[in-house]
């Protein structure tokens, strides 16, 4: 017959109630599968701390004791994650910004940030490239994209304009516009190309061309008269008319030519015999 030991059931007995008492499992229930902790640490062989569980997040590290995730509540209540490099340095982040609106950040080496997706302060979705040094190079938002320059100039804009119709801008380094492709205030496509100045100096619109000087004045315009003919008319530099060819009201080839004053001294029209 198998004699039980009183001593060691009452050890065993208080062994236990210890165990629950330290991991707090529920007097009231049944199920001792449910455990209810305050905090969990994790160490390695060496006692080197690998990860921790508690206060609302999560924590780990790597052998070296460098956090290396981080999975958890933010100030405002909202949740976020942030990855770390080899050396500790935060390398990304995935959270709920100041506004509410989630968002993706990365980072390189230097610390600095070089993509950023999420919610802008419009409350829409937007995409920023960042250069080496944490400088906006494209952006991508509602509806247009943007490339700037090593100065923080924007140098492209590509996108929809207010009247609802695409264009695409460049600009040179001093900020001036250079080009503009897209669509005019009167709904048809144009073409802009500027002088350093950001004058005008090339327009090709709806069926005509144009071009101007450094003066802003119209020099030379190759296009359609009222009645439909073509035509080419140059100006000097005051925008005076000193020569013209093309189609007249009655539908005939004409040239004429002007002095500086605009008064013509030579004309030719072709007939039919």
């Amino acid at each position: 017959m198998k004699v039980i030991d009183t001593k060691s059931a009452i050890i065993g007995i208080l062994v236990t109630l210890l165990l629950l008492a330290i991991y707090g499992f529920r007097t009231e229930t049944d199920e001792l599968g449910h455990l209810v902790v305050k905090s969990i640490t994790v160490e390695d062989d060496r006692g080197v701390i690998m990860g921790y569980l508690g206060n609302g997040y999560l924590q780990t590290y790597n052998q070296f004791g460098e956090p290396t995730l981080f999975v958890g509540t933010g100030k405002d209540g909202g949740g976020y994650l942030r990855a770390y490099n080899g050396n500790g340095d935060e390398s990304a982040y995935v959270g709920t910004g100041r506004l509410g609106g989630g968002y993706i950040r990365t980072y390189n080496n230097s610390g600095k940030e070089t993509s950023y997706l999420g919610t802008g302060s419009d409350n829409s979705g937007q995409l920023r490239i960042y250069n080496k040094e944490g400088e906006t190079r494209s952006y991508l938002g509602d509806g247009y994209l943007q490339a700037y320059n090593q100065f923080g100039e924007r140098t492209i804009f590509l996108g929809t304009g207010t009247s609802g119709g695409g264009y695409l801008r460049t600009y040179n380094f001093n900020g001036q516009e250079s080009i503009y492709v897209g669509t005019g205030a009167d709904s048809s496509g144009q073409l802009r190309i500027y002088d350093l100045t950001g004058e005008t100096g090339t327009f090709l619109g709806n069926g005509y061309l144009r071009t101007y000087n450094q003066f802003g004045k119209m020099t030379t315009y190759i296009g359609n008269g009222k009645d439909g003919g073509g035509y080419l008319r140059t100006n000097n530099k005051f925008e005076t008319e000193t020569t013209f060819l093309g189609t007249n009201n009655a539908n005939e080839g004409l040239i004429n030519l002007n002095d500086k004053f605009g008064q013509s001294f030579w004309l030719r029209l072709n007939k039919r015999n």
